[in-house]
């Protein structure tokens, strides 16, 4: 009798001890992911810095000092049916997260990001476009989705709009986005967000890959659980910026500093808290 009710103490000890350190052992996972999406973002972010830097191996030759554009130009054919930015990106990603030679291999750029040659490379699950908290879903033989979308400037269709525009921001669909237009500074104008709203594939141009920040009356908060970024974390959603570094913001931030962040050229737009 008195062993068993060793045993039993030492189980309801366990039990106990597993109780009290559960919400703590939650809590690390979170903030682990946390800081997991931070990362993620701050690699596929430091390709701009990259490019402002001139080459250590000649310092006559500079690497072009621009954001690359929003997808892959395609006579023709609309921005969701080319391919993403993400193609641009893939020569400096991690190699040892990253196939970046194999999918290089298998992107046919004069095709459709959906023409079946460019299907493989499509289906190929990128570790660093994912958000570690909730990888999103995807069927069997679906397209690999990307948790990170680049940032078209303000209003739903601001990727569409030329670099001179006020609203335009440091993605655009077309073309290139020179350093030197982004005269709000590159700490102070936003690159990349997580997103939770409407996932899609890494390799697709358009929606799935850019995205201004919606104004509009009546639209998605900009913010959280069901809004135009954010939904993986409750208290906060990342953005990266265009000189490679990361900052979240609340869901309860104004959205007129969120506003002038997505500008290149907004003038009057308020510096990230903090700064």
């Amino acid at each position: 009798m008195s062993r068993r009710i060793v045993v039993v103490g030492a189980v309801l000890f366990v039990l106990v001890v597993v109780g009290l350190a559960l919400p703590f052992i939650v809590k690390a996972r979170a903030k682990s992911h946390f800081v997991g999406s931070q990362n993620n973002l701050r690699e596929v972010a430091l390709f701009a810095g990259h490019h402002a830097k001139p080459d250590p191996k000649n310092a006559a030759r500079k690497l072009p000092a621009e954001i690359p554009a929003g997808t892959v130009a395609l006579l023709g054919t609309p921005p969701d049916d080319r391919l993403s930015w993400v193609v641009a990106v893939l020569p400096g990603l991690d190699q040892r997260r990253v196939p970046s030679e194999q999918l290089l291999g298998a992107i046919d750029r004069t095709k459709p990001w959906n023409d079946d040659t460019n299907q493989r490379a499509a289906r190929t699950r990128v570790t660093v476009l994912l958000c570690p908290e909730s990888t999103p879903d995807t069927p069997p033989g679906a397209p690999a989705v990307t948790c990170y979308v680049g940032i078209g400037g303000l209003g739903a269709n601001a990727a569409t709009l030329p670099v001179e525009s006020p609203r335009a921001g440091a993605m655009r669909y077309d073309t290139p986005t020179p350093f030197d237009r982004i005269t709000d500074g590159l700490s102070q104008t936003l690159l990349f967000g997580e997103s939770r709203n409407e996932v899609g594939p890494w390799l697709r141009g358009g929606f799935a890959t850019v995205r201004g920040l919606d104004d509009a009356p009546g639209v998605l908060p900009l913010i959280g659980t069901g809004g135009q970024f954010g939904g993986y974390f409750p208290d906060a959603a990342n953005f990266a910026l265009c000189d490679g570094s990361v900052r979240p913001f609340s869901p309860r931030v104004e959205p007129r500093v969120l506003y002038g962040l997505a500008t290149i050229a907004g003038k009057d737009a308020d510096p990230v808290p903090g700064d």
